[in-house]
């Protein structure tokens, strides 16, 4: 079976929340009832599938299919932002459904029903994934992006009984023991301190691989947050460029070399000042895969040691280029709270210091 990813691995506490009578023991987590599966979900007997015309199903694999379905479409869908707080774990998936690709949404939905059918006594089926605590580690899954802290665990716990309730189940006898049973699973799960933020990076996505498609060129592979800023840093240049209104004519003096390749159809400067300043960011706000190798900030912005650099940059233009970053990230529907992140990161001493010379 393929490695459990985080939505299969997180959605783990359903399995007793709704399927089981449980027993536990000093040593650890409570198991389930073995005869459970063919008592209460129906067991064996096969069924029409109805996401497969023509074929059949056990009547309890498709009663924990049904589950563990309305579970991640719950966190998928996001009704009301209600949980935005997980979308970060999940970037990686969202991105993929984003995109019209399902195989990863089914094969987690398969995987994720596959341990509940195994654990609820199912004889024909086995589960063979990651344990909870490996599979909730983003150095151990790939597909995890994040660790996780109490109260994004809390808001799970949330989505899963929302989802229990789309499939009517939410009898007390059932939903009584929860309280005692996810605490048995919180401690693996939760690997983040309260009072440890997740750093922008992994808010943006993380580390994981989608596809980019640029217009007119091959599909690419990028990490899911370097994604957005190679997004941003390409409309603030454009923004800077096109110069609409005459906006940002006090900035086209320091892009005169760029402009003048652009104009004469050399696109390799442009591309290479995106690349660098994508990255510079990306090692600033958390990767841990990207690194950024060009000048240091005041040799690049210092024209005597680059010879791209057509002038000592000033306080007001360099205010002037942070409000290009902030339309371009407009344009790329970035919410405000992380485009005033961002802000903070353009503004710091460090950084503000080493850019403007004059």
């Amino acid at each position: 079976m393929k490695k459990l990813n985080v939505w299969l691995t997180g959605s783990m506490v359903i399995a007793a929340l709704v399927f089981t009578s449980c027993n536990r023991d000093d040593d650890g987590p409570m198991m389930m009832d073995d005869s459970f599966y063919a008592v209460q979900l129906g067991g064996e007997a096969r069924v029409t599938d109805p996401l497969n015309p023509g074929q059949t199903i056990e009547q309890g694999f498709l009663n924990l299919r049904t589950v563990v379905t309305n579970t991640v479409l719950t966190i998928a869908e996001n009704e009301g932002g209600k949980y935005d707080a997980l979308q970060p774990y999940f970037s990686v998936l969202l991105n993929e459904v984003g995109r019209g690709e399902t195989s990863g949404f089914i094969t987690l939905v398969l995987d994720f029903t596959e341990f509940l059918a195994e654990a609820t006594g199912a004889k024909n089926f086995q589960y063979t994934g990651l344990d909870m605590e490996a599979a909730h580690d983003p150095v151990r899954n790939s597909r995890m992006n994040g660790r996780i802290n109490n109260a994004d665990y809390d808001l799970f716990v949330q989505a899963v009984v929302e989802g229990a309730a789309q499939a009517n189940i939410t009898s007390s006898e059932v939903i009584g023991p929860v309280g005692q049973l996810l605490e048995s699973v919180r401690e693996p799960i939760v690997q983040r301190a309260d009072n440890e933020g997740l750093d922008l990076y992994t808010r943006l996505g993380g580390s994981g691989l989608i596809n980019v498609a640029d217009d007119g060129e091959p599909v690419r592979l990028v990490e899911a947050g370097y994604a957005p800023l190679e997004a941003v840093v390409t409309s603030t240049v454009l923004v800077i460029a096109t110069n609409e209104g005459g906006k940002y004519d006090d900035l086209q003096p320091y892009f005169s070399v760029l402009l003048a390749e652009v104009g004469a159809g050399n696109l390799s400067g442009f591309t290479t000042l995106v690349t660098d300043f994508s990255e510079f960011l990306a090692q600033a706000i958390g990767s841990v895969n990207i690194e950024y190798t060009g000048l240091n900030m005041a040799d690049a912005h210092n024209p005597a040691v680059n010879s791209r650099m057509t002038g000592l940059v000033s306080a007001a233009d360099y205010d002037l280029f942070v409000e290009a970053v902030v339309e371009g990230a407009l344009e790329n529907n970035v919410p405000m709270p992380v485009i005033q992140e961002f802000g903070g990161l353009l503004n710091s001493e460090g950084l503000r210091g080493a850019i403007i010379q004059r």
